[in-house]
């Protein structure tokens, strides 16, 4: 079972924004709620979504999709959703490196908030590119040194 609670709401962007936490599971039922919550805040205007994983003890297939809609409905009415926080049971997933293909996972939230550099790696994946990989092996099967 998963829960979604809001969270105070201390910053200020230029963009409305809305505080959410989610514990528990991470499936299509926690992402019903946070899409309905999403989608009320942005009846008004643009809204930035912060939501903390941090929590998460379990993901599956249907949360990431339902998560990427979230993000699309956002970003279509000129908001965002970022995620933020460590999330173990995510990162021991694949699905998180898919996540972070289109919606940046964040360290913590105030970076969430600006935008910054500090993301999470998803752990165990490599680089999605290296010249050493891309020109090493051509060496190697080319004769090259």
């Amino acid at each position: 079972m998963s829960t979604l609670s809001h969270a105070p709401n201390t910053i200020s962007t230029t963009l409305k924004s809305v505080d959410l936490t989610i514990t528990g599971t991470l499936d299509a039922a926690s992402v019903l709620a946070i899409r309905q919550t999403s989608a009320k805040a942005a009846t008004d205007g643009p809204v930035l979504v912060l939501l903390d994983i941090a929590a998460v003890t379990s993901v599956g297939a249907s949360g990431v999709v339902g998560l990427l809609e979230v993000l699309h409905l956002l970003r279509s009415r000129g908001g965002d959703l970022r995620l933020f926080g460590d999330s173990s049971a995510l990162a021991e997933t694949r699905l998180q490196a898919h996540l972070g293909h289109v919606a940046r996972i964040y360290a913590n939230r105030q970076e969430a908030i600006d935008g910054g550099a500090a993301l999470v790696r998803p752990r165990g994946l490599a680089p999605r590119f290296s010249w050493r990989t891309l020109f090493g092996r051509r060496r190697r099967s080319l004769g090259w040194g």
